[in-house]
């Protein structure tokens, strides 16, 4: 069965918490309105780095940080095609268009992770999470440690 890597940075104190969703459920994200639990993913370490760099002021902060790696199998992915985005889903701050696209895809449950390009480096790509998902314990379940960020 083929695979992909998915790579998240969180603080070190929240490591215990890392898949809950419960940021996103608070604060709302791109892909996603408050209300609505999601769990974001990079699609390499340097792309982790990156999504939570362009929020620090300094660099140095990200030794409070820890790199989480899972495997997500490929037949789990939804991918969003590139001409299905709105216009406008590079805005700062996220248009709600594009937390349209997610909330609609989250409710869907049709997969456990739906492939969207990040903005930071948009021909990279992030995995929304979906923690309703039916097979989302065994992909939080397997999340390992990787190295240090810092």
């Amino acid at each position: 069965m083929s695979t992909v890597r998915g790579y998240r940075l969180v603080k070190r104190k929240w490591l215990q918490t890392a898949f809950d969703g419960e940021g996103a459920r608070l604060y709302g994200g791109r892909w996603n309105s408050k209300g609505k639990a999601c769990v974001y993913l990079a699609s390499a370490e340097s792309l982790a780095m990156l999504e939570v760099m362009v929020h620090l002021d300094d660099y140095r902060l990200l030794t409070h940080y820890a790199l989480l790696e899972v495997t997500i199998p490929e037949n789990a992915l939804m991918r969003l095609p590139a001409d299905s985005l709105p216009e406008d889903w590079m805005e700062e701050p996220a248009p709600a268009s594009t937390a349209e696209i997610g909330d609609s895809w989250l409710e869907s449950q049709s997969s456990l992770a739906l492939v969207v390009p990040s903005v930071v480096v948009p021909r990279e790509t992030n995995y929304l999470i979906n923690p309703s998902h039916s097979y989302f314990q065994a992909l939080a379940d397997s999340a390992r440690k990787s190295r240090s960020p810092g």
